[in-house]
């Protein structure tokens, strides 16, 4: 008797089994739960490179250095998030192939070896990557140029323009005055007031007054959507809410945000945002763009951003 009722039990738990994920999906919707979306939000793209460069800037008045640019070549020990000894440069010889202290460089630099910066780097001027380097953050003041395949782990920062020519990980975010994807180039947020993949002007720059597909206002849409402006330019005044995936080519023009609780395409001229504004292109999943494109503010992706020229 007793194994019998042991085999009705084991029999109930395998009967059973198979609707546990059913049941845990319905009542706590862990996959289902939508991306918070606040276009009104303020936001901080900023905040990595401010944040670290406010620490330095507080570690070397401690030590009464009124200029970061003025002691070199030399190493300090500093209290950043701790105690640490901080490299300060003026020659990219000084440094060795994998530097394991933070590493700032005192003026323009060009890096023509390859490195491994397992902290931060930093760059008072200008940065040109000429060869393979890795680096765990990256801070530039002036321009940043990369030309040879760079990958950063968390973080980049550059007060003007940043253009990759060559294969570029960006990692998590990446802050620039203004950035110029020409070559195969991945991040998942990123922040310019104008980011773009080609210098041929795009549709927001062209005088269009042929036969135009105006679409004004919000659009909810459940489900996946695609635009498509082949035959006809088509200009969207407002935000695009899309439950499914969105795909998006063309000469399209959609003058607010692009939102997708799945993945967005964006391929061949498309136009996000009015030069002057800050307008958003945000993924639960991926953001694949592909050929001539621009947007005037921020690109945000839960998995990945892909972007190629």
């Amino acid at each position: 008797m007793p194994e019998v009722i042991l085999l009705v039990v084991l029999f109930s738990i395998l009967l059973f089994l198979p609707l546990v994920p059913p049941l845990i999906e319905l009542f706590l919707k862990r996959d289902a739960k939508p991306i918070p979306i606040d276009p009104e939000r303020k936001k901080e793209p900023d905040y990595f490179g401010k944040s670290f460069i406010n620490l330095l800037a507080t570690a070397l008045k401690d030590l009464k250095i009124q200029e970061v640019e003025k002691p070199n070549p030399v190493y300090l020990k500093l209290k950043l998030n701790r105690e640490e000894w901080v490299g300060f440069l003026n020659d990219e010889k000084l440094a060795e192939s994998t530097m394991d202290t933070p590493v700032i460089f005192t003026k323009d630099t060009v890096f023509l070896q390859n490195h491994t910066f397992k902290r931060e780097l930093v760059v008072f001027g200008n940065a040109v990557f000429k060869n393979t380097c890795l680096a765990r953050s990256l801070y530039v003041k002036g321009d940043c140029v990369i030309e040879a395949p760079v990958r950063i782990a968390r973080w980049a920062y550059v007060e003007g323009t940043l253009i990759t020519r060559s294969n570029a990980d960006l990692g998590v975010s990446v802050y620039a005055r203004e950035m110029k994807i020409r070559g195969w180039t991945t991040f998942k947020r990123a922040y310019a007031k104008k980011i773009d993949t080609s210098d041929e002007p795009l549709i927001d720059k062209e005088n269009n007054t042929g036969r135009v597909i105006n679409l004004k206002g919000n659009f909810g849409i459940t489900g996946s959507i695609t635009i498509g402006g082949k035959e006809r330019p088509v200009f969207v005044d407002g935000d695009i809410f899309c439950d499914g995936a969105a795909q998006i080519e063309g000469d399209v023009w959609i003058k607010g945000n692009v939102f997708s609780q799945e993945s967005i395409t964006l391929k061949d001229g498309v136009v996000i945002g009015i030069e002057g504004k800050v307008k958003s292109v945000v993924a639960r999943g991926e953001i694949l763009i592909k050929g001539p494109f621009r947007i005037y503010g921020y690109i945000h992706s839960e998995k990945r951003v892909e972007a190629s020229p």
